[in-house]
């Protein structure tokens, strides 16, 4: 199955991204930043508007500033998401309950869905 295919006008140009390339968007002074695995673009809309873009396709708002594509998180525990880059993300007290919940449900979904290969992509 082929990944849905985005495509923004960025500061940097107009580009399409495949939702598995993004790793997670943060907002900083309202402008978005997305991380992906061809590396930053940045781009003046709410982030709320992109997360309705992103519905359905694995990401999750883990904190008020952070949009995580759940394909990258590694672990979720003391409040942290860690991503399988290395970046740590806060998760605050109120949304964790909610943010665990959605991670595990999307494990399992995943686990079943791909099978064994996933389960060794978790423990590398």
């Amino acid at each position: 199955m082929e990944a849905a295919k985005l495509t923004y006008s960025f500061v940097e140009g107009e580009t399409c991204l495949r939702a598995d390339e993004i790793l997670y968007i943060e907002t900083n002074r309202h402008k978005n930043i997305f991380h992906t695995t061809r590396g930053t673009y940045s781009l003046y809309r709410k982030l709320g508007e992109i997360e309705t873009d992103l519905q359905g396709l694995g990401f999750l708002r883990a904190h008020q500033s952070f949009l995580v594509n759940m394909r990258y998180i590694e672990k979720i525990s003391s409040y942290v998401l860690k991503l399988t880059t290395g970046q740590e993300i806060s998760v605050p007290k109120s949304r964790y309950p909610q943010v665990k919940s959605r991670f595990q449900e999307f494990r399992e979904k995943s686990l079943w869905a791909e099978g064994p290969a996933r389960e060794k992509e978790g423990k590398e």
